[in-house]
C-alpha cells in the first residue's frame, strides 16, 4: 500500500509539474512584434477632464487601474526617465491619452511597447510632468513587446509622447548626442520629418541613404541623434 501511495504521489507531482510547464510556455508565447493598439473613449474623456477641466482633485489619493501601452520617455530638462501607460481615443490615432506612472520597481518592467496594466495611487505632484501621476504602480504584463528596440524608442510612444521626446532632442541635444533611436512621422519636405498627425506640431531634420519619399508619406526611421537631428537613418515607408 505504501508503495502504491508513493507511486500515485510521484505521478501526481509529475502531472502538476507538466501542467506548470505548459503554463510557462503559454505565458512565454504571449508576445507581439507590433505595438498593441489600445482604444478607450472613456479613458480619453477622463484624461481631458483631469488635465483640462480641473477634475484632478476629485481623484487625488484614489487607487486607480490603467491598461495601455508602456512607454519610457527621457526627460532631459529634469534629468530623469518618465514612464507612461497610454492609448488612443479611436482608430484614427489622432487623439491619445497617457498616464504618467511611478513604478514600484522600474528594473522589473517589461520592454517598452508591451501591453500592461498599472495599479497605483493617483496623486498631484509638482515632480510629475503634467502635475499628476500614479505612484507605487504595480505593473502586470498582458502581452510583451518583442519588436525593435533602441535606447530612445519613439515607435512605442503615442503621438503626444513622441512630440515631448522630440522637443527634448531639439532643445537639449547634448543629452541625446550619439544615442540610437527609433521614430515615426510624416515626410514634411526634403530630409525633414514632422508629427505623424498634426501640422505645425514639430519638425526635425534627418539624413538617410535612400531617396526621400513624397511629402505626407508616413515613415519609420532608425538611426542616431547628432546635432539635434536624426542621422545615419534607415527609412521604412509605413502602410
Amino acid at each position: 500500500m505504501k508503495k502504491l501511495c508513493m507511486a500515485l504521489s510521484l505521478l501526481l507531482t509529475a502531472l502538476l509539474l507538466s501542467g506548470c510547464g505548459g503554463d510557462t510556455k503559454k505565458a512565454a508565447a504571449n508576445t507581439t512584434d507590433k505595438v498593441p493598439e489600445v482604444l478607450n473613449q472613456a479613458e480619453y474623456l477622463l484624461y481631458q477632464n483631469i488635465f483640462y477641466n480641473d477634475y484632478g482633485p476629485q481623484y487625488e489619493g484614489k487607487e486607480v487601474t490603467k491598461r495601455g501601452v508602456l512607454a519610457k520617455l527621457r526627460d532631459a530638462f529634469n534629468s530623469r526617465d518618465r514612464y507612461y501607460v497610454w492609448g488612443y481615443l479611436d482608430n484614427t490615432r489622432c487623439c491619445d491619452w497617457q498616464w504618467e506612472i511611478v513604478p514600484k520597481d522600474a528594473e522589473s518592467l517589461p520592454p517598452v511597447g508591451s501591453l500592461v496594466t498599472a495599479r497605483g495611487v493617483f496623486r498631484g505632484d509638482d515632480e510629475a510632468l503634467d502635475g499628476y501621476w500614479i505612484t507605487d504602480a504595480a505593473v502586470e504584463t498582458e502581452t510583451a513587446y518583442a519588436g525593435a528596440q533602441e535606447e530612445i524608442n519613439m515607435l512605442t510612444m503615442s503621438c503626444t509622447l513622441e512630440r515631448v521626446q522630440m522637443f527634448n532632442i531639439l532643445y537639449r541635444p547634448k543629452t541625446f548626442e550619439g544615442k540610437p533611436f527609433l521614430a515615426y512621422g510624416r515626410i514634411a519636405g526634403t530630409d525633414t520629418l514632422e508629427d505623424p498627425y498634426y501640422n505645425g506640431s514639430w519638425q526635425i531634420p534627418f539624413s538617410a541613404g535612400s531617396p526621400c519619399p513624397a511629402i505626407g508619406t508616413m515613415v519609420e526611421l532608425r538611426g542616431r541623434v547628432k546635432d539635434a537631428a536624426l542621422s545615419e537613418c534607415t527609412l521604412t515607408v509605413l502602410p
